[in-house]
């Protein structure tokens, strides 16, 4: 029925009526699915059973970024899609929403998507899950360099050494579609962006050209109930295999010898191949690949700890909050909105080095009394990330950006 993307619908969960009506409000939603999934893509499914949770009927329309040809016209397409833009108009005269939800435009929606929703006067909710807005490699670091190239001047820099793709045509690519979707949003008074942290909403503020529409929001997590805090030997690392991960040094420097703890690595990417090298040949590390969301979070629940090693500006950290919803501790790298999101919640890792990682495994193995520590992880998540909270700032984000 539409080229530009699949749709499926969910019910809502409760029957609030909408203002005047007799039916449920309705959230039309975008994601187009990374080559590589990973959180943004649980993200999306969680932000969809949020709503139907507080009486939506979800309308979610997603692409495969995979299916996406190479060429010139991908390339212009990713800037702004007139068959998008045909689409998204189609689908909003059709369904009617009474808010549109983007979780992911790069690149197969493009500004078209919002200039569609703007087009219609549909109020607009954008999640921030990466820099993107601010540089084509979409990672920097906690002082707002980019990763790729170091720099701060995000066109001539980032463009001129490829920090996307390692292609300067695709970085220059990426850098326009950032600049169409500022510009798209210029002076509408129903649109956010929604950012899951504070250190991603200043990171990405600041490359707005009209500032102060970013409210923070972060993820959440659906476990309500106080879990079984249980004993365990074992650390996971649930991650995407790329570089700013930080994984690859993890298992290079996982300590080794007796009283070591095994560390099971879950997640896949462009570093399988070499992290699965050097996994080989160590007796304490297993390197899983990719795991369904429910046997992730079975194994969460049965680790003694987790480990996120990140080595950018990490916008947020979802298995951080999974992993305290079980009561399971994290390790976390210092960088990004880390250290806020655990705090309590578990312990940090000040680097990659092994001495660092035996330091941090010990305050966790060699604590006296280890489910203090669990129970402080479950603590600190049923304060600030359950679903419950995620609820009520949602509804009050809605009542704001309708306003």
């Amino acid at each position: 029925m539409y080229k530009s993307f699949d749709v499926a619908r969910s019910k809502p969960e409760v029957n609030p009526t909408s203002a005047g009506g007799s039916t449920p409000p309705k959230a039309l939603m975008f994601h187009a699915i990374y080559r590589n999934p990973g959180g943004e893509e649980q993200s999306f499914a969680n932000e969809s059973k949020l709503l139907e949770s507080i009486g939506y009927e979800t309308v979610q329309c997603t692409t495969e970024n995979s299916k996406i040809s190479r060429g010139p016209w991908a390339a212009v397409t990713a800037v702004f899609s007139p068959r998008v833009l045909v689409d998204a108009l189609r689908i909003i005269r059709s369904e009617r929403p009474d808010i549109v939800y983007v979780n992911n435009l790069w690149p197969a929606f493009s500004a078209s998507l919002l200039v569609a929703a703007r087009t219609a006067a549909i109020p607009t909710l954008q999640a921030v899950r990466n820099y993107r807005l601010a540089t084509p490699s979409a990672k920097l670091r906690a002082d707002g360099t980019c990763t790729e190239c170091g720099s701060t001047n995000y066109f001539t820099s980032c463009v001129r050494n490829g920090c996307y793709g390692n292609s300067r045509l695709q970085s220059l690519v990426c850098y326009l579609s950032a600049a169409a979707v500022k510009l798209s949003v210029l002076g509408w008074k129903q649109h956010r962006f929604v950012a899951t942290s504070a250190m991603t909403a200043r990171l990405v503020e600041g490359r707005l050209i009209d500032s102060g529409r970013v409210v923070v929001r972060p993820n959440f997590g659906f476990e309500e109930n106080e879990p079984e805090f249980r004993s365990t030997d074992s650390v996971v690392c649930v991650s995407r295999l790329t570089p700013e991960k930080g994984v690859l040094d993890l298992v290079r420097n996982w300590p080794q010898g007796a009283g070591s703890p095994s560390l099971t690595v879950l997640g896949d990417g462009p570093q399988y191949g070499e992290i699965s090298s050097i996994s080989a040949a160590l007796d304490n590390v297993t390197l899983a690949g990719f795991t369904s969301h429910e046997d992730v979070i079975e194994i969460l629940r049965d680790s003694a700890a987790s480990v996120v090693p990140s080595q950018w500006a990490e916008p947020f950290g979802r298995v951080a909050i999974e992993s305290m919803s079980v009561g399971t501790p994290v390790i976390y790298a210092t960088s990004g909105a880390l250290a806020d999101i655990v705090g309590p919640g578990g312990t940090p890792l000040h680097t990659l080095e092994e001495s660092s990682i035996r330091e941090a495994l010990d305050r966790i193995f060699g604590a006296d009394d280890r489910s203090a520590i669990r129970r402080s992880a479950y603590r600190h998540y049923s304060n600030r990330f359950t679903s419950s909270k995620a609820a009520t700032s949602m509804r009050e984000l809605i009542n704001e950006v309708r306003s």
